[in-house]
This record gives C-alpha cells, sequence and structure tokens, in this order.
C-alpha cells in the first residue's frame, strides 16, 4: 500500500525493561511502514536503554533525560511533540504494544475523514500478554454521535485508551499540544476533552491497541490521585461557555445531575484508595461521605468499605475478586477470537 503520511509516535517510557522490546517489536512489525518513534525516556534505572539500543532502525529516535515523574507526563508529550515530524500523532506507551495492522487501518480511515482523532477497541492483557478483556465491547454506539454529543459523553467517561488514539498533529497544536492540569497524573482526559471542542472524533471497530495491566504502572500505584483527576470534567464542564454548556446539556438529558452524581460516587473510590494507601482516617471520611451522598449501590459499597475498614478485613481481595469475575464475564465472548474482531 501507499504509505503518505508521516506518523509520528510518542512513547514515554520508565523502567519498561520488561516490556519494551514487545512494544517496539509491535512498532516494527505494522504493515504501514512510514513512521517515526520519539520514545522519551524518565531517567529509566533498569534495563530500558540498553533493550531500546539493541533495536538498529533509524525511524527510532531515544531521548534520555533526568527523571521528573509523573506530575510531569505534559512536559514529556510536548517535549517529543516538538520533535514530530509526522502528519499524525500516535501514542503508545513502553508497556503497551499494538496489532500488526493498526497504523494501515487507522491512517487509511483519517486521510478520508474530517474527523482530528481516530480511536477504538483496546485489548486489556496481563504481564504475559494474555487477553483479559476488550473494552469497550461495542463501537457502534460512538459512530454517528457528532462533535457535541461525543464530549458530552466524554464529560461522563472516558472509552477511548491512548494507545488506540491517532489525531492530527495540526489539530493538537491548535490547543496548545498536550495538556495535564495540576490535578491530573496523566494527559489524555485533559487533552481528548480540549480536542474535541475543536472537532470530530472518528471510533473504528477494531481492536487498535494493547493496554497492559499490571502492578507498576501509574494507574495502580496512584490510586487516590487517578480518582480525584477523574473530577477534571467537573471543572472542565464548568469552565465552558454557557452557550457551550447549554448545547451539551440538550445532547445528553440530565448532565449536570450526573456529573454531581459521578462526583458524589467518587467518594467510595477515594476511600477504597485510602484503606490501600493505610490512610485509614482519610478513608473512613470519604466512605462516610459516599454514605451520605452517594446512590444505593455505591452506599452498600461504602458500608462494605466501613466493615473491613474496622474489622481488619482485606477489601482490595474482595474488590479484585469482583473485578476478575466482571473480567471473565466480559471477556467471554472475545477470548478465541481474532484480535479484529
Amino acid at each position: 500500500m501507499t504509505n503518505s503520511s508521516l506518523v509520528s509516535i510518542i512513547t514515554p517510557t520508565y523502567n519498561h525493561e520488561k516490556f519494551i522490546g514487545q512494544c517496539l517489536e509491535s512498532v516494527l512489525a505494522q504493515t504501514y511502514s512510514n513512521w517515526e518513534m520519539i520514545i522519551i525516556d524518565d531517567g529509566s534505572d533498569d534495563k530500558t536503554p540498553e533493550i531500546v539500543s539493541l533495536y538498529n532502525d533509524n525511524r527510532i529516535k531515544f531521548i534520555r533525560q533526568n527523571h521528573k515523574g509523573i506530575w510531569k507526563l505534559g512536559e514529556m508529550y510536548n517535549k517529543a511533540l516538538q520533535l514530530a515530524e509526522g502528519d499524525y500523532i500516535a501514542i503508545l506507551e513502553g508497556d503497551d504494544f499494538w496489532p500488526s495492522n493498526k497504523l494501515e487501518l487507522q491512517i487509511a480511515a483519517m486521510d478520508c475523514s474530517d474527523a482530528v482523532l481516530a480511536w477504538g477497541k483496546a485489548q486489556n492483557v496481563d504481564v504475559q500478554g494474555e487477553t483479559l478483556y476488550i473494552l469497550p465491547k461495542s463501537i457502534k454506539q460512538f459512530q454517528g454521535l457528532s462533535k457535541e454529543q461525543f464530549l458530552a459523553l466524554l464529560l461522563l467517561y472516558n472509552p477511548m485508551h491512548s494507545c488506540t488514539v491517532v489525531c492530527s498533529k495540526k489539530a493538537l497544536l491548535s490547543i496548545g499540544g498536550f495538556r495535564q492540569s495540576k490535578y491530573t497524573p496523566y494527559v489524555d482526559g485533559p487533552t481528548w476533552l480540549q480536542l474535541c471542542l475543536i472537532g470530530e472524533f472518528l471510533p473504528i471497530d477494531k481492536v487498535l491497541g494493547c493496554y497492559r495491566r499490571h502492578n507498576q504502572q501509574i494507574s495502580s500505584s496512584m490510586k487516590a490521585s487517578m480518582i480525584k483527576a477523574g473530577l477534571y470534567s467537573i471543572e472542565f464542564f464548568n469552565n465552558l461557555p454557557q452557550v457551550v454548556q447549554s448545547s451539551l446539556e440538550k445532547e445528553i438529558a440530565d448532565l449536570r445531575v450526573k456529573l454531581k452524581q459521578k462526583e458524589r460516587n467518587s467518594y467510595y473510590y477515594l476511600g477504597r484508595a485510602y484503606l490501600r494507601e493505610g490512610n485509614r482516617s482519610l478513608a473512613r471520611k470519604n466512605f462516610l461521605e459516599a454514605i451520605w451522598k452517594g446512590d444505593s449501590f455505591t452506599r452498600s459499597k461504602s458500608m462494605l468499605g466501613l466493615l473491613c475498614l474496622y474489622c481488619g478485613i482485606d477489601l482490595e481481595m474482595i474488590a479484585e475478586f469482583c473485578d476478575r469475575l466482571k473480567a471473565k464475564i466480559n471477556s467471554r465472548n472475545f477470548l478465541g477470537r481474532k484480535v479484529d474482531e
């Protein structure tokens, strides 16, 4: 096929020696060959740099910096963006990987569309690369939505994993590059909200990225911060011009009520996160807030949280069992099928 549009792949990495090889191999295996990969290493002290050096391909650019940490993630992304020469920007963190036809499918779709961003299903895998589940289950519910309709949904939850995203570099630069608020230990949520204000997103009903779950990742080690960051969308909505707020409310009934409920239900997750971190006083405070303000299901979970707190029961063990059971149910229709189905 003709590979006319250059794709710049941004890969932030930190201590990914167990996974960076598979990440690189999945890029080298792409059926679309017109890409450059910009790896920004945040001061890894494991063998990540040595492993990257084994891949002798002039399309791979490796930049090392002193360790700055997750709260400077936006700087890393924008450093790579400044170096990017492509028409499109793709994201692939050092512990994730892609199916081999990812870029071919996505760039063909983007070249025939006015959308500023394209995304698809994410295959969630464990440390060994075995499939846990695929999300979202269906892309059809997102197809045909207007910019305003999708933005309204995006305020409530983010169905897109960054490893599936390809976006227009021109559009990304027009919003000032990647966004990271002082509350968020990531860049995707704030960036997609800003980008959705200026253009439509194109959902593609294929698996376009593989996201790995492991204990060292940010989302496992900074639970309380991640939950607080999830409330950024409420602040974003409140700061929008009134005319934009009104247009979004027309797309989703009771949007303000749903955002408020999202805020209330977050107290349970904060309680669970603080309990996991050993901060019993903040865990108790948030569980009580959830019981007072949350819906009936949230109140029930929060009462269980308080019981675990006072009785010394491992809430995470119970929650992980429920998560695994849910994952099995969600993945039943996907396991054993081809990755692009």
